[in-house]
């Protein structure tokens, strides 16, 4: 090997080893201080309901602190059903600056005014980390009056939502999110790309939270920028006790757009993926394209695309660096909070062939992965 070759590789490992781990002296923001050290912080979890993207990004965060040595006794592998049994098993972990507090563990789906006044006079932490929108939205409109700082992670737009103005402006001095505002605007572009699509079908609960994470505004947007047309319907989301009505709705309203559409969007939050076999069969088989909009694994239970522009664990070590952050001394109004993943795209070759679809030979070949 030449000299300017090993010159590469050195440089290289200089900053793999600076860019990993929270421990030891710190770059924080992209600025080494060596003379910072952390102070302990008292962590909560304000969930907005239970979803797997919420498990599995802050089973992400757990995962990236053992990994970079701040916490110890997180499990990897151990399966934990519930986004409060990943909460229950962090708090239990040992570690020096990080203490997550069992007790403070909130779903606001289920809360009611009582209870959300009570969460946000919380006084027992220092940050609370906010999952998804309905969280988000809540400690917003309730910024002046939390004692605490707060990071919303796991929001689709947390622009439109309003939880913060933009990529690098907040709302108030208490909040960060992790912002990527053009992801929903990426994927929806990659696929009118392959598939010239005219008539766009979407069905999404007829509400703020779902408006935004369902990206319906960056939908409109490219529906006047390209001159397609939207079919859109409305249904409640399920959450545990009413999946009978909420599946035979969502059904009735596939049903109903079958006739006026070319493409399926497909965004409503709370679809269990062995149930898109039975919903999707008709969409199928009447030829119209099938795009999901959360997910891989609805392309492996008959959605014919997907194309990934976000990751739940590429997300949670982002965050879990930021935690690292605030530990440091950083204050939250400084973090950057920009983070998009390189897009992936996902195929279902059975789907492809049910539909008779016509799909570029380029994007078979840079396809990541094809489904039968």
């Amino acid at each position: 090997m030449n000299k300017r070759g090993m010159t590469a590789i050195i440089l290289s490992l200089i900053l793999v080893f600076l860019m990993c781990g929270c421990g030891g002296s710190r770059a924080v923001n992209g600025v080494e201080d060596e003379s910072k050290q952390p102070s302990p912080v008292k962590i909560g979890c304000f969930n907005s309901g239970e979803y797997y993207y919420y498990h599995d990004e802050l089973d992400s965060i757990a995962l990236e602190l053992e990994r970079t040595g701040w916490i110890s006794g997180y499990e990897e592998g151990k399966v934990r059903e519930t986004t409060k049994e990943v909460w229950l098993d962090l708090c239990a972990c040992d570690s020096q600056f990080l203490e997550f507090v069992p007790e403070v563990y909130y779903e606001e789906y289920y809360m009611n005014d009582e209870e959300l006044e009570a969460a946000a006079a919380c006084d027992k932490v220092e940050l609370m980390i906010a999952i998804g929108s309905l969280a988000g939205n809540y400690l917003t409109g309730v910024a002046d009056r939390i004692s605490y700082d707060y990071m919303v992670i796991g929001v689709a737009d947390p622009i439109s939502a309003g939880i913060v103005a933009g990529k690098d402006e907040r709302v108030n001095t208490r909040s960060f999110s992790v912002v990527d505002a053009d992801r929903i605007t990426r994927q929806l572009e990659a696929a009118y790309e392959i598939f010239r699509f005219q008539d766009v079908g979407v069905v999404y609960e007829d509400s703020d939270a779902a408006y935004s994470y369902s990206g319906i505004g960056q939908l409109e947007a490219l529906s006047e920028k390209y001159g397609f047309n939207i079919h859109r319907l409305h249904v409640k989301e399920a959450y545990d006790e009413d999946y009978d009505r909420y599946y035979s709705e969502l059904m009735a309203a596939y049903e109903e757009l079958i006739p006026q559409i070319d493409m399926l969007y497909i965004t409503t939050a709370t679809i269990e993926d062995e149930k898109l076999p039975w919903l999707l069969n008709d969409v199928i088989d009447a030829g119209i394209v099938t795009v999901a909009e959360t997910s891989e694994s609805q392309v492996e239970y008959g959605a014919l695309m997907h194309i990934t522009m976000s990751d739940a664990y590429e997300e949670g070590q982002f965050v879990a660096s930021r935690i690292c952050d605030y530990s440091y001394g950083v204050p939250i109004t400084e973090m950057d909070m920009v983070f998009e993943v390189a897009p992936r795209i996902l195929l279902n070759g059975t789907t492809i062939k049910r539909t008779g679809v016509k799909i570029p030979l380029a994007t078979y070949l840079i396809a990541d992965k094809i489904y039968e």
